[in-house]
């Protein structure tokens, strides 16, 4: 077993659940991530950790194991005012800052008439989806 603080290397593939491919690397070098570090959804390292060099292994995360569940909290109404031009209009992208002066992205997903409801959730928020993994190495 895998276990944290471990150094890997591996070939992934993510996808929504109907196939669209999200990210993959199986054509390129192969990824190095440290177990643990948090810069992997929770779902693909429990995977990770039962997995041995050369396995590969495919299968579906919840929304839960992977990005979460949309959050009704995460819609957020924004003045116009405080918007610039270009961001007045629905599917726009927007870039803030958030809790701890984190980097936070928002879709524009309704205007009004005096404000524009801004969807904060992670873009694959409450989404199933599919991987593929592959172990290279285990340092």
């Amino acid at each position: 077993m895998i276990a944290d603080g471990t150094s890997i290397l591996l070939h992934y593939t993510l996808a929504l659940k109907d196939g669209e491919l999200i990210e993959s690397n199986m054509d390129e070098e192969p990824l190095e991530y440290i177990m643990g570090s948090g810069e992997l959804i929770s779902g693909l390292e429990t995977v990770l950790a039962g997995m041995a060099v050369g396995d590969e292994v495919s299968g579906t995360l919840t929304p839960e194991q992977g990005f979460g569940l949309s959050r009704a909290d995460a819609y957020l109404e924004i003045p116009r005012e405080e918007l610039p031009e270009e961001a007045q209009q629905e599917g726009a992208l927007l870039q803030g800052r958030g809790p701890n002066d984190a980097a936070i992205e928002g879709v524009v997903v309704k205007l009004k008439s005096h404000c524009a409801v801004v969807d904060f959730n992670h873009p694959l928020a409450g989404k199933h989806l599919a991987y593929t993994l592959r172990l290279v190495e285990v340092r």
